[in-house]
């Protein structure tokens, strides 16, 4: 999950194999959330090998890419912006 300084919420995986692969293809936290992709159109991923090595190492059977992680997040967690603005109100 995603909290942002100025109130920015977003959902980037469902878990920590899921972010393992999401970190390995080259996004930050920042980098997954929607504001971001649509305020940085030239901004590109760039996977890491040192990260995939993690999450090969420890998520061997998890591997996706970063815009599969955040999709399945999303579904998973549809409700989670609208649960954080409740508790915030």
């Amino acid at each position: 999950m995603f909290l942002g300084s100025e109130g920015e919420t977003a959902v980037l995986a469902r878990d920590l194999n899921d972010f393992l692969w999401l970190l390995a293809d080259g996004y930050g936290p920042l980098e997954a959330t929607p504001s971001f992709t649509t305020s940085e159109p030239e901004w590109a991923p760039r996977p890491r090998p040192a990260l995939v090595a993690i999450a090969q190492r420890h998520a061997p059977d998890g591997r996706r890419s970063a815009a599969d992680v955040i999709a399945l997040a999303a579904r998973k967690y549809p409700d989670f912006d609208g649960t954080i603005m409740a508790l915030c109100r």
